[in-house]
């Protein structure tokens, strides 16, 4: 968790955003009114932003000034730059309304346009840094308390081994110690240790090379060490390599893939001890093998959690300042045509129009790229009736239902332990598909159905619409992808990139099965065991 100064940083970085958004809408506002009391409170209310606006950046410059991360003050340097311009335009703003020059205000209105982006996005950055600053803090904390357990306890096994290996070099004459001393190692079942005659063929085993490896009592008794190796390791012969850096150095350790009974593999780290007799004579070998698989799968998920969130941050960032030039232009044309619309030829508020239309569907867009960047950014798993789910999503959408009198048929569906928004939106998602890319003339007909197929819950949306190409079946799950162009189908190729992804999140998968002109029938698979 953040502590209570990283909390108050990020809350104030949030306050920043919202007051600096605040500044450039009153600022345009002042820009663009004829009324001179309307312009006169617009002036009262930025007066009082700009105030709280500077009065929280000093707040936020000494928290950031004071604080340990070098990363974050090179950031809030970059910052100052942008605020510094905002700052100066704002207020000569606020001077030339009183002198009403259009000319000076429009400029000082250009500089705020132009300085709000990279105000935000630099704002936003020291946001992300510090929470992954803190983060990382923590996550560091936990991998060395974490790494320095696992030595603690590699190390008392290999302690045995040093303690115990006179004691087996005297098994032959006493039989008593040999037989105290395998029951004592045979405790330890966190690890499993193997012991090796100097040909390296398994002489002997605890309970944990039992759990481990997945044999059973002496099976694998006189079988060569290589039994545990890959076909692709006993090819390079790198079990006897092994043995022989043990033999040479007295040591060897590895982290590898090892072959359990069943076939199956798992990430190991494997220690080979060369065990010599008190004449010096090498007579075997103690392994000790630890299973590392749950650590390696942290280890890889912690990887791609960092390059999704490097990406969701993107994403973010690249989108947010998108929106501001866009913006701009919807709100100069929105002026153009209350002001001088009767001014204008035909062909000029054509373009107009086309300008207008575009920034639309730009902006469009980016609230879609801004939803798939944040789906599933914090789901939580919640049993939920997926025949109650139905009945919502059918509620929902009944004006488009009735409109084109579509019909839908549901089956007896399951109750499962999913993410309930994205779900949701799921089905919603694909009904509204169904009944969109319909055939002309003809109304919509829809089934749904579910079934239990070997762990996974397997649906399927059925429809009678115009179809998709199969040459289409693998684009139109990429984002901003579309099976038709015509322009009366209406939307931006991010419906089904994000059904895709929800799927992904339970486990699953989506395809489609479809035939042009006679309709088009989405899989997916839920698995029935998500925790």
């Amino acid at each position: 968790m953040q502590d209570s100064k990283s909390a108050r940083m990020i809350n104030l970085s949030g306050r920043q955003r919202m007051l600096s958004q605040k500044i450039t809408r009153l600022s345009l506002a002042i820009s663009i009114t004829n009324d001179s009391l309307q312009s006169d409170t617009y002036v009262v209310e930025l007066e009082d932003a700009w105030e709280t606006w500077k009065q929280s950046h000093d707040e936020l410059e000494g928290a950031y000034r004071n604080n340990d991360y070098p990363a974050l003050k090179l950031l809030f340097d970059e910052l100052e730059v942008s605020f510094n311009e905002i700052d100066l335009a704002v207020g000569q703003l606020l001077k030339q309304n009183l002198s009403k020059d259009s000319t000076a205000i429009a400029l000082n209105l250009e500089t705020i346009s132009e300085n709000e982006p990279l105000f935000l996005s630099y704002m936003d950055q020291i946001t992300f840094k510090l929470d992954e600053l803190v983060n990382d803090k923590i996550d560091k904390l936990s991998r060395i308390q974490l790494t320095l357990l696992i030595i603690t306890l590699v190390f008392i096994a290999l302690e045995i081994f040093l303690v115990l290996r006179p004691k087996l070099a005297e098994a032959d004459t006493n039989k008593s110690m040999h037989d105290n001393m395998l029951k004592m190692i045979n405790q330890i079942s966190d690890y499993a240790i193997i012991f090796l005659d100097k040909e390296g063929k398994i002489q002997n085993w605890n309970s944990g090379a039992e759990r481990i490896h997945g044999y059973i009592g002496t099976e694998m008794i006189g079988h060569h060490i290589t039994v545990f190796s890959s076909a692709e390791d006993q090819a390079s012969k790198k079990a006897d390599k092994q043995l022989q850096v043990a033999k040479e150095n007295g040591i060897a350790t590895n982290e590898e893939w090892i072959v359990r009974k069943d076939k199956s593999g798992f990430w190991a780290k494997t220690t080979i001890t060369a065990i010599y007799n008190i004449e010096g004579n090498h007579i075997g070998f103690g392994r000790v093998t630890q299973d590392l698989t749950e650590a390696k799968k942290t280890e890889q998920a912690k990887v791609l959690h960092a390059k999704n969130k490097e990406l969701e941050e993107f994403t973010y960032i690249v989108s947010h300042d998108l929106k501001v030039p866009v913006r701009t232009i919807s709100n100069y044309i929105e002026i153009i045509r209350e002001d001088h619309e009767s001014e204008l030829s035909k062909e000029l508020l054509r373009y107009i129009n086309s300008i207008d239309k575009a920034a639309a569907r730009m902006q469009a867009l980016i609230h879609g790229l801004l939803d798939y960047s944040l789906l599933g950014k914090s789901p939580t798993l919640e049993p939920l009736n997926l025949n109650q789910t139905l009945k919502d999503v059918r509620e929902d959408l009944n004006s488009l239902i009735q409109v084109h009198d579509a019909r839908i048929s549901v089956g007896e569906l399951p109750n499962l332990n999913v993410y309930p928004v994205e779900m949701r939106q799921l089905f919603q998602n694909l009904i509204t598909n169904a009944i969109k890319f319909r055939k002309d003339d003809v109304a919509p007909v829809i089934s749904i159905e579910g079934h239990l197929v070997e762990g996974f819950w397997k649906f399927s949306v059925k429809d009678n619409g115009i179809g998709i190409e199969e040459k289409q079946f693998e684009k139109i799950f990429i984002i901003f992808q579309r099976a038709t162009t015509e322009s009366k189908f209406e939307g931006q190729g991010i419906g089904l990139a994000n059904c895709k992804k929800i799927t992904e999140m339970h486990g699953g998968r989506l395809w489609v099965e479809s035939e042009p002109g006679i309709g088009s029938t989405f899989y997916f698979t839920i698995s029935s065991n998500l925790s």
